[in-house]
């Protein structure tokens, strides 16, 4: 049976099991490693640059999500599906759910 997350420690991955930060697309499903829990989280790509990709994550299995900007290392591509963060979606051809952001009463956007 395989572990339904990855367990290699983001430090110690190669150079060539990095994907460049700039590769990643809106909504590409990846594995994020949460620095706020040390775990790897499924997750979806918001944008990213040269540098550093913006990913929506689940924080753990009580749900919610977080969204943060992380060096390549601490993302890797994710080939199933999660309903936390993918939706109840289950035919991997259909469209994911949109993020979009929207303003609070304090004027911090947040993402929907």
């Amino acid at each position: 049976m395989s572990s339904p997350f990855p367990i290699i420690d983001p430090n110690q991955r190669r150079p060539d099991q990095i994907a460049d930060a700039g590769t990643y697309r809106k909504n590409d499903p990846v594995w994020v490693w949460a620095p706020r829990t040390g775990q790897w989280r499924p997750g979806v790509v918001d944008t990213s640059s040269k540098l550093a990709v913006l990913v929506t994550f689940v924080l753990g299995p009580g749900g919610g999500t977080a969204v943060d900007s992380l060096l390549p290392r601490h993302v890797m591509p994710r080939d199933e599906r999660d309903v936390g963060i993918d939706g109840g979606v289950t035919d991997p051809s259909l469209p994911r759910r949109p993020h979009t952001m929207r303003p609070t009463p304090t004027g911090t956007p947040i993402v929907v």
